[in-house]
């Protein structure tokens, strides 16, 4: 039987989204002028970064779990 353990990976990507929200919370309420800077298109990407990786572990969370339902 193949069977899988992802609740540290749940947890881990609930950690992640939570991280997530706070750094957009932070973008949204940081000025117009600062969101338009460097520093502020450089925090918006990697926010984006962040998101693109969690939504990766969340596809690899839900693949395993498939695997461990087959049985």
């Amino acid at each position: 039987m193949n069977s899988f353990s992802t609740s540290s990976l749940q947890a881990s990507l609930d950690r992640g989204r939570q991280l997530q929200e706070k750094r957009t919370e932070k973008f949204d309420g940081m000025s117009e002028k600062w969101q338009e800077s460097e520093k502020g298109e450089a925090f918006e990407m990697r926010t984006q970064d962040l998101e693109s990786c969690l939504d990766d572990l969340e596809n690899a969370i839900d693949a395993l779990n498939g695997w461990s339902n087959e049985e």
